[in-house]
């Protein structure tokens, strides 16, 4: 859960997409190549021509609206019949809930730009608020005859002529509809005809190896806020556990009482002594345990994982290193330690007060959260937290290593772990938070080395991604677009360091920003609502296609696909199977699955439009751009 992070990468991305000033030389246009796509919309102007009906307009040429609801990603062509008249302008306007973009296209250039539109905050001038926060163009010189609109999934969107990338900008927002207007001199006649060209579907086959078995998984889940979850009404509690039940988030990872922690752990369930935990002007979400909670998420048959953050004062010591200092991940200077004996007391009596409270111990401890700790205190503390279990009972709590805000960070541990064999091997699980993939999310392939090093560093020992959410200002856009990329990161887990456990930061954050709710939290509670929780982004959506069809037991097996596009996951516990499926690219997919032996009844589609919704299997599967779907032989929760 961190406060801030220091990324640099994708500020110094955001700028450098805006590299086309409008300064440069002029592009000569290469010819258009002959397109062979079929004609979706026709569309003819004339500058003189009849005005629009309607007010608002009072001599404007009327508009062609498209008729279609764009994908997340998307690639749209326009194919002109003949060059642009000398004083005309075509207007491509594509529009989303908050903000949208322009591409302008005249004799000798084309523009582009995006702007807001979805708070009076942006009001300057006219009747509704706008602000262009992005405007580029740049000048041609030739015969344009394919004009081109690519919005991908490396958060872009590109403008093309006959092929050639004119402009490139970033792109953090959805877009939903698009349409056309031509403007010219009224007293001429000036004409512009062409057609929307359709988009068709790419064939691509999946196929699966269930003989080639990888890990088992223990489940989904996150961070309840404690106060957030007191607050909601009786019928919000009872919604919240519906959704939590829905979308098979059974993994209660526990924000424990940290510094504000007496000796004798008698407040840990205390709200009013919970230690405060802030986030902008939103009112404190406190560390604090819920031993009732913890027994509502067994009883549906989840898992509870225990691990403090900032520890209290009569547990730590002063720490001065020997040699090179150790420096945390907000560049500070170590020079406290925890005291590895107190520290092992207190997950005991943690685990003993929640088998009397919720009937059971926590399923796994986790050495402690985004504290940096010398190595050597860090082995200290994991031999003794086992030898204290043990002694104290309880031998199938399981320890998880200490989690760092960083992937990188977390396989340095890993290799300094290593160096303290009984720590080592009282150790069951490996994990990371994973803030560093936000300097990663236009190009997250290029994270698939960080990956493959934390699994080569963790030696076969399971792996558990702890935490993730978008805490960087740059991408706090509440749009699908950024939950995709989220999406793509999950498929990563599950496949390239085979995650057993996948959570996210909050399941529920009492927020009045919503910045921070969307970003960090999959629930906030509607106050306007009667205190019930509602999503609070697309995030709640996308991680539901994977957990909704991903039990508890199954494991996951080997999947081939003829299109590096299309991120896939399959599953099984040889009754119940499943196959995960997100399409990045630009183009839909028809898809065919190879499983031999599986008869699939459901198919699950996730997108901007379709939250999780299951239907029966339709006789063909066809994916949209940036669209996910989930395919099993059995129906969700």
């Amino acid at each position: 859960m961190m406060m801030r992070t220091r990324f640099l990468l994708p500020l110094a991305w955001f700028l450098g997409c805006a590299c086309f000033a409008t300064a440069q030389e002029a592009i000569r246009l290469p010819e258009a190549k002959a397109s062979t796509g079929s004609s979706v919309q026709r569309f003819e102007f004339a500058s003189d021509g009849p005005k629009g009906p309607g007010w608002t307009r009072p001599d404007q040429i009327a508009r062609v609206y498209i008729r279609e609801s764009l994908p997340a990603l998307f690639q749209r062509t326009i194919r002109l019949d003949d060059d642009m008249p000398s004083t005309g302008k075509l207007s491509w306007i594509f529009t989303g809930p908050r903000a949208g973009l322009t591409v302008e296209l005249t004799k000798s250039g084309v523009r582009l730009y995006e702007r807001y539109y979805d708070s009076t905050g942006l009001a300057e001038t006219g009747s509704y608020p706008e602000k262009i926060i992005r405007d580029e163009a740049r000048a041609y010189v030739g015969h344009p005859r394919l004009l081109t609109v690519i919005v991908d999934a490396h958060l872009s969107v590109r403008v093309l002529l006959n092929g050639e990338t004119m402009l490139t900008e970033p792109l953090v927002f959805d877009l939903t509809r698009h349409q056309l207007m031509f403007s010219g001199p009224r007293n001429r006649h000036l004409t512009l005809s062409g057609d929307l060209l359709e988009d068709r579907p790419i064939d691509a086959t999946v196929t699966v190896n269930p003989g080639k078995a990888h890990q088992t998984m223990i489940g989904f889940g996150g961070s309840p806020s404690i106060p957030a979850y007191a607050q909601l009404s009786e019928e919000g509690k009872q919604q919240y556990w519906k959704l939590i039940h829905r979308f098979n988030l059974l993994i209660d990872r526990e924000y424990p009482m940290g510094t504000e922690l007496k000796q004798d752990l008698s407040n840990v369930e205390n709200l009013h002594e919970a230690t405060p935990h802030y986030y902008g002007d939103n009112f404190p979400n406190s560390e604090v345990s819920d031993f009732e909670y913890s027994r509502h998420i067994r009883e549906l048959g989840g898992q509870v994982l225990y691990e403090m953050w900032a520890l209290p004062h009569w547990a730590i010591q002063s720490y001065t290193p020997q040699g090179k200092p150790i420096i945390d991940a907000w560049g500070r200077p170590v020079r406290s330690a925890a005291k590895p004996d107190v520290y092992a007391r207190i997950v005991v009596e943690f685990c003993r007060r929640a088998q009397a409270r919720s009937g059971a111990a926590p399923e796994i401890v986790g050495i402690q959260n985004e504290v940096e700790q010398a190595p050597e205190i860090y082995a200290a503390m994991t031999t003794a937290v086992r030898k204290a279990l043990d002694a104290a009972g309880f031998q199938k709590t399981k320890i998880q290593m200490a989690d760092a805000p960083y992937v990188w960070m977390a396989t340095g541990r890993i290799r300094d772990l290593k160096r303290f064999p009984n720590a080592w091997k009282a150790t069951d699980f490996t994990a990371a938070h994973q803030y560093d993939y936000q300097g990663f999310l236009a190009n997250p392939d290029l994270y698939d080395d960080r990956l493959r090093e934390i699994r080569e560093a963790s030696d076969g020992k399971p792996f558990l991604a702890t935490e993730i959410c978008l805490n960087d200002s740059h991408f706090q856009e509440p749009s699908y677009r950024l939950a995709l990329q989220v999406g793509q990161l999950y498929q990563k887990d599950l496949t390239e360091v085979d995650a057993q456990m996948l959570l996210y930061c909050w399941l529920l954050l009492d927020v009045e920003q919503p910045t921070f709710g969307g970003s960090r939290s999959l629930l906030v509670p509607d106050r306007s609502q009667g205190q019930i929780p509602v999503a609070s982004s697309f995030q709640l959506r996308v991680l539901g296609a994977f957990s909704r069809h991903v039990l508890k037991g199954m494991h996951r097996v080997e999947t081939s696909v003829d299109n590096p596009d299309l991120l896939t996951a399959a599953f099984t516990d040889g009754q119940h199977s499943s196959v995960i499926v997100l399409n990045r690219s630009t183009h839909s997919q028809r898809l065919h699955l190879d499983w031999q032996g599986t008869r699939w009844s459901q198919m699950e589609r996730t997108s901007f439009y379709a939250e999780n919704e299951e239907k029966d299997l339709p006789q063909e599967m066809v994916i949209q751009p940036g669209e996910i779907v989930t395919l099993s032989n059995f129906r969700a929760n």
